[in-house]
């Protein structure tokens, strides 16, 4: 089975910090190292990680840049074949086996779970993705970064995260990827993870940056997928259903 390595980036959460620990070291699974880089954080979060430090195969505490240059530097410390980035606060599933489980079906690029949503302490929904996620999927949906593993490899083909993007990074790293012809990805509608509606991604104005990285990527391709966001609605209709049939019998007699 292919190592893993899973990085938690922490500032200022050492009570957040420590419920991520817990859920990491609570796994079974032998073959994955642990890494965390803090920001040099001034509350406990620096005796929360020598607490554990013997069960963590690296750490730093210094002064960083922001979300992506820290994970950038998880990314660059990190042996494993898989990366999932498991951020202070975030926990995986109450199930000591689900790395292990993840691990056994690590092939392509980008592998994604299942993973839930709280907020307040209450589970409020859940995350899923197409078995087959593809680029439009990644700029509809994305993923969470809680319950997708990542090649380590990918990151050398197409780059670590871009620095100059305060919290949608990880959404121009799925973007860049996909525009690969040859990333490859593949879901899995198993829960592996649980992630917080509360977090900074969901407080911050997401809606600026994405913009940007659909200008700057997606120019020839954004008034088409525009269009086809605004007809996943319809996808089950028996008239669009007809119309897509129309359109591939044309194809067939013009070709």
């Amino acid at each position: 089975m292919p190592k893993i390595s899973i990085i938690t980036i922490n500032y200022n959460d050492a009570i957040g910090l420590e419920k991520t620990i817990v859920s990491v070291l609570n796994q079974s699974c032998l073959d994955f190292e642990y890494i965390i880089i803090d920001g040099n954080s001034t509350d406990n979060s620096k005796a929360v990680i020598r607490e554990y430090q013997d069960s963590i195969k690296y750490w730093v505490s210094e002064p960083d840049n922001g979300i992506y240059n820290a994970m950038n530097k998880g990314i660059n410390a990190a042996k494993g074949d898989y990366l999932l980035f498991m951020n202070s606060g975030d926990v995986l599933v109450n199930d000591p086996a689900i790395v292990s489980t993840c691990a056994e079906k690590l092939v392509e690029d980008i592998v994604a779970f299942d993973c839930f949503l709280e907020k307040d302490n209450k589970i409020t929904g859940r995350r899923t993705h197409i078995e087959n996620p593809t680029l439009f999927f990644a700029y509809l949906k994305g993923f969470k970064h809680q319950s997708t593993f990542i090649k380590r490899s990918l990151f050398h083909k197409v780059g670590l995260y871009d620095e100059s993007y305060t919290i949608a990074g990880d959404y121009e790293f799925w973007i860049r990827s996909f525009l690969l012809p040859t990333t490859t990805a593949k879901s899995y509608t198993v829960p592996i993870a649980i992630f917080q509606l509360n977090g900074i991604s969901q407080k911050g104005n997401w809606g600026v940056e994405h913009r940007r990285i659909e200008n700057e990527l997606l120019p020839h391709l954004i008034a088409d997928f525009q269009i086809l966001g605004q007809l996943l609605p319809y996808q089950n209709s028996r008239i669009l259903t007809r119309v897509i049939q129309l359109q591939r019998l044309f194809k067939k007699i013009i070709s």
